[in-house]
Order: C-alpha cells, then sequence, then structure tokens
C-alpha cells in the first residue's frame, strides 16, 4: 500500500509524470487521422498536440530550454520552415499563408517534443513511444502483402498514409533501425528486449517485402555504420567484411526480386535514366529561380517547362530530397536545409566528447547520428524532405545533446554546487 501511494505522489510531483512523452510522438507516426478516416474531421493529432503543448510547458526541464531554443539547428530548422511558405511568394499572401499552414506542424512537432523531454527518463519513453508507433507502420505494411498485395496491388510492402508508397515505407524503418539495436543493447527487461529484437526482424523483412532498391542500399549503409559506430571492440572490423558481402548480396537480390515483379513495364536502367533526367530539371530550376525556387512542392507541376522530360517523368517529384528543396525553395531553402542537418551532426558529435558514455542519453544520441547519415544517403534516391524522420530527429538530437551537457556540467561540479542549482524551470 505503501509504494502504491509513492508512485501516486511520484505521478503528481512530476518525476514521472504524465505519459504524454510516450503518447505524443507513438499517435504521430501511428497518424490515427489516416489509420481511422472516421476521425479525421476531429482532428485528433491537432488536439493532441494542444495537449502535448500545454503539458509541456507547464512540466519542469532538467536542462535550461533556452539553450535548446538557441541552438543552431534550430535556428536553421524554423528558417527553413519559413523559406518553404515564401517559396510562393508569386501567387500572393494568401499562398505564403496557405504553404505555412502544410509546414508549421513541422516545427510545431519539434518544438512540443522538446518541451516533453524534459529528462532522460522522458526522453527514454519518447523514443519508446517513436518506436512502437513506427513498428505498427512497419507491421502494417507486412501484413498489407498478402492482404490485399501491398502497395497498389503491385505485391510490394506500403503501409498508408505518408508511408503508403513502397519508397516512402522505407524511410520509417531506416529511420528506426538504430534505435531498435542500441537499445536492445542497454535495455534490461525481458520483454522490452524481445519487442526491440522482433522489431529489428520486422524491419529486415519490411525493406525486403517492399521491394525498393534504394531503401535496401540504406539499410545496407546503416547496418555497416551500426557495425563501425555502434560496436566495440576489435571483433567489429572481423564483422565487418561479412556484413558488407551479405549486404551486397541482398542489394543484388533486390534487384533481381524488383526486376521479376515488375516485368519489362519498367527496368533498373529506365528509372536510372528517368531520375537523371529529373535531377537534371532541378538543377536548371534552380539556375532560372536561385533565391527561392518554384515554389514549395510544386516540382512536378514545373519540371516539364525547365527541362525536355520523357512522357513517364512528368508529374513526378525529383526523387532526390536535395534536387526537391533545392529546386522548389531555392538557395535559401536548401542552404538552411542542408545547415539543419550538419549542425545536427556537429551538436550529436561534440556531446559525445563531453558527455557520459554507456546509458540511454548515449545511446539515443549514437542512433541518432547513425540514423540521420543512413537518411542522408536515403535522401539522395527518393525526395520526401516532409518526411517527420528529419524532424523526429532534430527534436530528439536537441533534447539529447542538452541534456548530455547538463550532465557533463554536473560532474564537474561539487554535490554541494548540485544541490544549491537544483532542478531548472522551463
Amino acid at each position: 500500500m505503501s509504494r502504491f501511494r509513492e508512485s501516486r505522489h511520484t505521478y503528481r510531483t512530476g518525476t514521472i509524470g504524465p505519459p504524454m512523452s510516450f503518447l505524443y510522438p507513438f499517435f504521430n507516426f501511428l497518424q490515427p487521422g489516416i489509420l481511422w478516416p472516421d476521425l479525421a474531421s476531429l482532428r485528433p493529432m491537432l488536439v493532441l498536440s494542444i495537449l502535448a503543448l500545454m503539458m509541456g510547458l507547464r512540466g519542469r526541464s532538467s536542462y535550461d530550454r533556452r539553450e535548446a531554443w538557441r541552438s543552431k539547428q534550430f535556428f536553421w530548422l524554423v528558417l527553413f520552415i519559413i523559406a518553404q511558405a515564401l517559396s510562393v511568394h508569386r501567387s500572393g499572401v494568401g499562398e505564403i499563408l496557405a504553404e505555412l499552414g502544410n509546414w508549421y506542424v513541422y516545427l510545431l512537432f519539434v518544438v512540443i517534443s522538446v518541451l516533453l523531454m524534459r529528462d532522460e527518463k522522458a526522453l527514454h519513453r519518447y523514443v519508446w513511444g517513436t518506436l512502437l508507433g513506427s513498428l505498427f507502420v512497419v507491421g502494417y505494411g507486412i501484413y498489407a502483402v498478402p492482404a490485399w498485395g501491398g502497395y497498389q496491388g503491385t505485391g510490394r510492402a506500403g503501409a498508408y498514409g505518408m508511408y503508403d508508397n513502397h519508397n516512402d515505407y522505407t524511410f520509417i524503418i531506416i529511420q528506426i533501425v538504430p534505435y531498435l539495436y542500441l537499445f536492445w543493447r542497454r535495455e534490461k527487461g525481458f520483454l522490452r528486449k524481445m519487442v526491440l529484437l522482433l522489431g529489428l526482424g520486422a524491419c529486415l523483412i519490411g525493406v525486403a517485402m517492399s521491394m525498393s532498391r534504394g531503401g535496401m542500399i540504406a539499410l545496407v549503409v546503416e547496418v555497416v555504420l551500426i557495425v563501425i559506430l555502434g560496436m566495440e571492440g576489435r571483433r567489429r572490423w572481423l564483422l565487418l567484411p561479412l556484413i558488407v558481402i551479405l549486404g551486397v548480396s541482398a542489394v543484388g537480390y533486390q534487384y533481381a526480386r524488383r526486376a521479376a515483379n515488375q516485368g519489362n513495364d519498367y527496368t533498373a536502367e529506365e528509372a536510372e535514366q528517368g531520375r537523371l533526367e529529373l535531377w537534371k530539371a532541378g538543377v536548371v530550376m534552380l539556375a532560372a529561380n536561385p533565391v527561392l525556387g518554384v515554389g514549395s512542392r510544386h516540382f512536378p507541376e514545373y519540371a516539364w517547362q525547365y527541362y525536355d522530360l520523357s512522357h513517364d517523368m512528368k508529374g513526378k517529384v525529383s526523387h532526390n530530397t536535395y534536387v526537391e528543396v533545392a529546386a522548389t525553395s531555392g538557395l535559401v531553402g536548401f542552404v538552411s536545409f542542408m545547415l539543419m542537418g550538419w549542425r545536427l551532426i556537429q551538436d550529436l558529435r561534440r556531446a559525445r566528447r563531453s558527455g557520459p558514455t554507456g546509458g540511454i542519453l548515449d545511446a539515443t544520441r549514437l542512433a541518432t547520428l547513425i540514423g540521420i547519415y543512413a537518411m542522408a544517403m536515403r535522401a539522395l534516391l527518393d525526395a520526401k524532405p516532409y518526411d517527420w524522420c528529419f524532424y523526429s530527429f532534430c527534436a530528439i538530437s536537441i533534447a539529447c545533446c542538452r541534456m548530455l551537457d547538463r550532465s557533463a556540467q554536473s560532474t564537474d561540479t561539487s554535490p554541494a554546487e548540485r544541490g544549491a542549482k537544483g532542478t531548472i524551470r522551463a
């Protein structure tokens, strides 16, 4: 009975806090309004975002949140969102506001996420919410293949909403694989370790069933990064050649399966030629509109006007996130997008030198770094500047690095000084 009273007291005083740090990312990736269309009119994520924002603002943080808002990656994120809205300036103020309405959700997501990740426990819950929500999508994509033929009945795995397409489906897998592995190494409960291990297996199966060639290449690169950065000791260098051999074989097998699946309708050579055409169109579009591009999300609409595209390529996105950003939001959007990623990497690498190693914080930092590296490669082969992964990485890295900085500062002060400082209010 005393334990029950203690747990209730701890919940009320905020040491454990409400489970919003888990629920918010879980439902964000679950996409309830798309999974259950009847709920769409109720705007479930908007309602949840408002509740999460209120709870985040009321809570206390183990670090000074002003440092989060002053971080350079957050600055470049804000500039990138502004660039997306301003890129449609030719259509008037109304169109600018409408485009801002499409992009502000990502900035809001980062702000709310940082507010919710107030301490190490909340960060731990947040990552678990991300993993379980994402794994539902991964499992849905696997189930879809035997149930109704997967993506548009092609036999390729694809889920729903943002991850409906078989190529887009691999983005969420590439995002979570490093967290699954590194958390599996550090979690102690049997059930949690089994969930993470089964999740890793589901991700491997999901990429294979998607038949996405770019997804498989990115997964192989990510596994190599996990071996190099996520493992310790000399044995990883002995394991690396085997991983490379298996990875090359997996990529070759994926190409063969995709060719057999599509037949002569769309060969790998045709896909490569089509992408080169789209990329060249993007370069011409940027040269003609260097500052703010042709307008956010307008690549399919205008590409054919700047380059002689093949008939099958008209109306398609650029299949390259960097080309897409540069062509549609110009140098302002491209530079801010690239510098946001660069600052994230710098912050995560710097935090490794200054913070403690071995715990959940370091596992989260390392998983985020590996995920960013792998996603940087995946983004070369598909156009998804609006994918949640970029903004999830941003939020997690900002909060995690501020906590690591706080831990490093605490180790440099005496116990008396740490007691005097207490908890920082947001």
